[in-house]
């Protein structure tokens, strides 16, 4: 009963049920990321790699969305009932991760001091929540099945599968993004600005100036064989090659 809304069968074997839920977990986040991305082009007249991580994907709208449904769906709750649970939800979820990620890296990720007719404290405001109340109706009567039914085309063993490269490349992606920003937040100042895009791009950076020191320094260790091998034919050739006449 508490998974139907999934198109799940609670008999499943653990690993199926958890691997169903991170695909879904990465649905939704892959979806949260398009929506940050249509937003900024709309607001801001440009293109942004919206998130706290590399790949195309914002985990918190992930999170807030795979709790709709788990928990929202089997409520049956009218929509007005679900808009409002879900602002409550959303805004709660948006609010901590706000707060925690400052506490860790001592910047603000996002800011609704300026543009927004209500707001508080900058760490959520009147539009977003609104927008995460339409979303929440729209993923219970009209993402969720539509996700439920493209996963249903897919084997078990085949969702497992996916699930679990998926997590590795996704694991990956945090401890890349942690150890980025880690090293590229001191230039970052707080305030009362939306610093996301700027933190990715330092983030990007950082790891192409470190790919670039890699190469200089695989050319130089390339250069130095190179020489130590010619250093090395040329005293192989001084020993045990002919002698000239003058020698004798």
């Amino acid at each position: 009963m508490f998974f139907k809304s999934l198109g799940i069968v609670a008999e499943r074997p653990l690993p199926e049920l958890l691997a169903y839920l991170f695909l879904l977990f990465i649905l939704y986040s892959f979806g949260g990321w398009i929506v940050e991305c249509i937003w900024t082009l709309i607001t801001k007249r440009r293109l942004e790699n919206r998130g706290f991580l590399f790949g195309p994907i914002c985990p918190i709208y992930g999170v807030g969305s795979l709790l709709c449904v788990l928990f929202l769906a089997p409520l049956n709750l009218s929509w007005p009932a679900t808009f409002f649970t879900m602002v409550i939800l959303c805004d709660v979820i948006e609010y901590v991760t706000s707060v925690v990620l400052e506490k860790i890296y001592h910047v603000r990720w996002w800011d609704y001091t300026t543009g927004s007719l209500l707001h508080l404290n900058g760490r959520i405001s009147l539009e977003t929540s609104i927008g995460f109340g339409v979303g929440g109706i729209a993923i219970l009567h009209l993402i969720q099945p539509i996700f439920t039914n493209f996963l249903a085309y897919f084997s078990p063993l085949t969702l497992l599968i996916v699930a679990i490269i998926l997590a590795i490349i996704f694991i990956a992606d945090i401890i890349f993004s942690t150890i980025a920003i880690a090293n590229v937040t001191d230039r970052m100042t707080g305030g009362t600005i939306d610093l996301t895009a700027e933190i990715k791009k330092f983030s990007i950076n950082y790891y192409k100036k470190a790919s670039r020191l890699s190469r200089k320094i695989a050319r130089s260790a390339f250069s130095q064989v190179e020489k130590a091998q010619k250093e090395a034919k040329r005293r192989v050739k001084n020993t045990f090659g002919p002698k000239d006449s003058s020698d004798k």
